[in-house]
């Protein structure tokens, strides 16, 4: 029997929750060893169409709950006593792929397993670590005389007027800024996250920002002239009202001294990903056009391409057929891991949950799949862990990292 037919058989088996002990542990040895990616394509396509249709969400909790709950069981022999369950992260709407991640234990990060009763009394309880919660809305607003003004979910209404704009405050981590005329001075605002946070931005012209955590926006509170400018350090993402006569322009601070790259836009949705930490600058389209300009180097973008800057060889490279919607995971409130390696995976966890991370040894690790941003940092860890290749301790607002 071929690789193919016994997945096919040992999938049937598990689905119709008949599979023995030794099935579900043959199962879970070929996801886990899937190195080429065949075993996860067939797995999700034989879930996606085994998938109940009878509850709003698209699939039936309890079904996947005890298929998830018997593989994963399945891998873990030694804890079989404990008798462990699958709890899925039931405040997300789930995409019907994720059907999918009940079985694939080192891509399965929408799951979690946790035992249903108490370990024995012989087994030393693991001590209670303190826990770190999920970023949110929260940012500071910087006018043009330099008033600072801290922004939250919880706050709305007016909250200033530069010139002939007002600035507003919808609830729900948000700032509008209506224009009702042409500046005559051109006055200039900043929006900042911190670490652990995330915000939205209207702009006078109707361009909407998605602001990344520990990312800054500048920009006008009017937009006059011939171009409309702003200057971006960290991660956004943008949807550009369209207005031929000005074309909006992003200057992207790159994170090395005085140096920048530049997106030239009419009206299109693209991300940006410059942090100062990460060793390349991505520029994602997903609809319209960009020019991406590095050095006198430049890239034409179509819908699902992308460009990147090498920061240490200043190379501007083009990518046909760019990961859109690892892109744009942060804004629909997911950390999506394709290929990505421990230091790039820790670092995004570092932004977004405010915390400090130690490596006490190099780790080899490489990570796939997909994890909600809104569930605490113990949870994302315990995911990445189900990998047996990496190991977490939280001490704080400090992640030990250890092989």
């Amino acid at each position: 029997m071929s690789t193919q037919d016994r997945l096919t058989y040992l999938l049937g088996q598990a689905l119709q929750r008949v599979a023995t002990a030794a099935e579900l542990q043959e199962l879970s040895t070929l996801i886990r060893e899937d190195a080429s990616g065949a075993v996860t394509q067939q797995v999700e396509s034989r879930l996606l169409q085994e998938l109940p249709d009878n509850t709003a969400d698209g699939y039936d909790v309890a079904y996947w709950d005890d298929v998830a709950g018997r593989i994963l069981a399945a891998d873990r022999p030694e804890q079989a006593e404990v008798a462990p369950r699958v709890t899925p992260l039931r405040r997300l709407r789930w995409m019907p792929a994720a059907a999918a991640a009940v079985v694939l234990l080192a891509v399965g990060a929408y799951w979690l397993w946790k035992p249903a009763a108490p370990p024995p009394a012989a087994i030393a309880a693991t001590p209670v670590q303190k826990d770190v919660a999920p970023g949110g809305n929260k940012a500071v607003l910087t006018l043009a005389d330099g008033t600072e003004l801290p922004l939250d979910s919880a706050a709305s209404g007016a909250l200033a007027q530069q010139g002939n704009t007002n600035i507003l405050q919808p609830a729900g981590g948000q700032l509008v800024y209506n224009s009702s005329g042409n500046a005559t001075v051109l006055q200039y605002n900043t929006l900042r996250t911190p670490r652990g946070g995330q915000f939205q931005v209207t702009l006078p012209d109707g361009t909407k920002v998605w602001l990344n955590a520990e990312s800054a926006l500048k920009y006008p509170v009017a937009f006059n002239g011939a171009v409309r400018q702003v200057e971006l350090t960290g991660e956004a993402y943008f949807e550009v009202a369209r207005h031929a006569a000005m074309p909006f322009k992003v200057t992207v601070r790159t994170g090395q001294q005085n140096d920048s790259m530049e997106v030239a836009v009419l009206g299109t949705q693209f991300n940006i990903m410059a942090y100062a930490d990460e060793a390349v600058v991505k520029t994602t389209l997903l609809e319209g056009a960009v020019k991406v300009s590095s050095h006198g180097n430049s890239r034409q973008l179509a819908p699902g391409q992308g460009a990147q800057l090498d920061k240490q060889q200043d190379q501007l490279t083009f990518q046909p057929q760019a990961n859109t919607e690892e892109a744009v995971a942060w804004k629909n409130g997911l950390m999506q891991l394709e290929g990505k390696d421990i230091a790039s995976v820790m670092r995004m966890i570092a932004r977004w949950y405010n915390v400090e991370v130690v490596f006490t040894a190099p780790v080899a690790a490489h990570f796939h799949g997909i994890i909600p941003r809104n569930v605490p940092v113990s949870q994302v860890l315990k995911i990445l862990e189900m990998t047996g290749e990496v190991h977490f301790e939280i001490r704080d607002r400090q992640i030990i990292v250890s092989p």
